[in-house]
Order: C-alpha cells, then structure tokens, then sequence
C-alpha cells in the first residue's frame, strides 16, 4: 500500500500569516501611462472586509515506499493536479507518469522510455492545458507529448531549434507561451508567444545577461516566471525585480505589480552552502570562479492558482529547527498583498488550486521524494 498520512492536528500549522503590520503600510492603486499600478508595501496589507490570516495543515503525503512495481519514486520532476483533484507526478529517471487520486490512491502508471510515438527521453517538464491534454517537454527527444489524461498519447509536435524552451504553458485557444535560450557571446532569453503549432508568433519580452566568460558561474542566472490565467491573461516577471505584468489576450499590457520589500544578504554560512550544492565537498574547481551576489534575487518564481491569486516564491527565510523556511508572498486577483507564508525550502510549490497546496520534496530528511499537500484555511 501506498505510504499516505492524513494529518488534521493542529500542530500540523505551518503559519499565521497576519493582516497589517504597521499603520503606514497600506496599498496604492495609481494609473501610470493608461496602465493600472498597483504598489504594495513590504508586509502584507489585506484589504477590510478581507480574511486577516492563513493558516496550512498538511493533509497528505504520497511516498514510495509501497509494494506495488507500477511505480518507484527515483527523480520526481513536476507535479500537476487536474479539476477532480487527481494528482499527476512525473519521474524524470523512471520515465513514467504516475496517477493518484485525491485520496493519495494509485489510479495508474503510464509513459515508457523511447524515441517513438508517445515515448520520452528526456521529460523536463509536465503541463495540463485547457481541454485536459496532458503535455509533456521531452528535452531529450525536441518534441512535446500530447497526453489524454488516462495516459493516450494524442498528438506530438517537434520543438526543433527551440529545444531549449525553459517552461511552456498554455491558453485555452491553443496558443503557447515559452521562454527559450539563445546561446552566444552572452546569453538571449525571451519569452515567446507560440501558435498552437509551436510556430512564433511574438516576442512579448527578452533580456540579455552579461558576457559570457567559460571559467565563471554564476551562483543566480536572471530568468522569466510567467503564468496563464483562466481568463487567458499572460502575467509575468523577471526575477531580478518585483514587478509583475499582467497582458490580457490581445497582448496590451492591463496592469503592473509592484511590491517593495527588503533585499535579503547572502551571509557567509550560505555562500559556503552555495558552494557545496554546486561542487560538493571539493570546492570550487581550480581555475573557476564562482560568482555570489551580496543579495539574493528578490524573486524565486511564482505559480497562480484557479481564483487568480498569485503565489510568490522569494529568498526570505527563517531558520526554525536546524531548517531554513523559505516564504511566499500572496497577492489576490487584483494585485494586491494579502498574506505570506513559509515552508521547508526542501520543498517546492508546483500547484495552488481549490485552496490546497501541492509541494514537491525530492529528498526527504530520510533521502525518499516526497508529494506533500497542504489545505489553506483563510481566517
């Protein structure tokens, strides 16, 4: 049987995010050049009639450890959660897709290494697009694998020289957003508006980082975050900056986001910790440099859950129990800063949908992948 833990105890908690911290922190709404700016402070401040904190239980863990041969965790990758709250894992390493229902009950198992129809190599990345297709980037193989969500491959489409698409998501008129690499002198990223087709259609933004120099690394490369709304809204943000852009359909800019907040100092303790997440024990190679900011970005990424509600993974972190907590900003549908919360920086947030939170944790403390759920309680 699958390893599943209901936990409803209220020592479950993992945070209490509070309303307002001072008087003066509240939020400014201006219109700048015919665009809606909406100015957050550095804390949140929810609006009245608005619910004044948040609270997490963790109500579910799916781990490997189990009986049944469909499935091993090894490398889990993604996670995606469709309308009737099925849960969707993809193992990079198993070249499998794994299917639990929102009790954490295995449905079904279905993906097979290969070059053929339906058949992975590489898969880096897992989406559910408008009509339930279950999409996955095959890296490995340059395509994108149309899945039903009962595991028929449906349709395949070569992503050729754009082979290196960071991230693809989707609207519900087929079209495609991606944000892709060009290698050079120095590196090109842009964010691309695709046909359904994965033909260009338009450049919505790029930026190019500095020189490239093969002996230097740098500890943070600046990368697109970018989500589609329900209502077929682009909204994304460059993470050497807390601003957000909201495009609507037609691709006119309806809105700019904005959050003040404090930059966070990479001290000694985590630069040394840097360090050995990318070189082990051995340090830094001779003959390299490994560049570390004074500050961290002031945004990881960000996911958006089925109300609009924007989910903001930063680089604040509290240190609790010999672990580091990393929080997330939430800003609601319109923009505005409503509340914040931690979670182990073990784990990754991938989904925020019908008020629950589904994290991935590819190393436990006991070195065992993990899915965690969270309920979100609003107070």
């Amino acid at each position: 049987m699958t390893v599943i833990h209901f936990l409803f105890l209220a020592n479950s908690l993992c945070l209490l995010a509070h309303r307002v911290y001072s008087a003066d922190q509240k939020i400014v709404v201006k219109t700048e050049k015919g665009i809606l700016t909406v100015y957050n402070p550095k804390n949140p401040a929810s609006p009245a009639g608005y619910p004044s904190r948040l609270i997490l239980k963790q109500d579910l863990v799916i781990s490997n450890k189990t009986e049944n041969e469909e499935y091993v965790f090894s490398n889990l990758r993604s996670i995606q959660v469709d309308d009737e709250e099925n849960i969707y894992i993809l193992d990079w390493k198993e070249i499998k897709i794994t299917v639990f229902d929102k009790n954490g009950e295995h449905v079904r198992t279905f993906g097979k290494k290969g070059q053929g129809p339906g058949e992975m190599n590489m898969p880096i990345r897992m989406e559910i697009a408008p009509g339930n297709n279950l999409i996955i980037d095959d890296m490995g193989n340059a395509k994108l694998i149309f899945y039903s969500l009962s595991g028929a491959c449906q349709k395949v489409i070569p992503t050729g020289q754009r082979w290196s698409t960071i991230r693809f998501l989707f609207d519900s008129k087929g079209h495609i957003y991606g944000d892709t690499r060009i290698y050079g002198d120095r590196i090109t990223t842009e964010l691309i508006k695709f046909d359904s087709e994965f033909k260009p259609i338009a450049t919505i933004a790029s930026f190019e980082d500095k020189k490239r120099i093969p002996s230097v690394e740098q500890a943070f490369l600046t990368r697109f975050s970018f989500n589609v709304t329900r209502d077929d809204n682009l909204i994304w943000l460059i993470t050497s900056k807390y601003e957000l852009t909201v495009l609507n359909s037609e691709g006119k800019t309806i809105r700019r986001i904005i959050k003040d907040y404090d930059p966070v100092k990479i001290t000694e303790e985590i630069k040394k910790r840097l360090i050995k997440e990318q070189f082990g024990m051995r340090g830094i190679p001779p003959g390299r440099i490994f560049e570390v900011p004074g500050h961290f970005p002031p945004v990881r990424y960000f996911i958006v859950d089925n109300e609009g509600r924007m989910f903001i993974s930063t680089y604040e972190y509290e240190e609790k129990d010999d672990t580091y907590y990393l929080y997330y900003d939430v800003f609601d549908a319109e923009g505005r800063y409503i509340a914040k919360f931690s979670l182990p920086e073990r784990e990754m947030l991938f989904v925020a949908k019908k008020n629950k939170l589904y994290c991935l944790e590819r190393e436990s403390e006991k070195g065992i992948p993990l899915v965690k759920r969270y309920s979100m309680i609003w107070k």
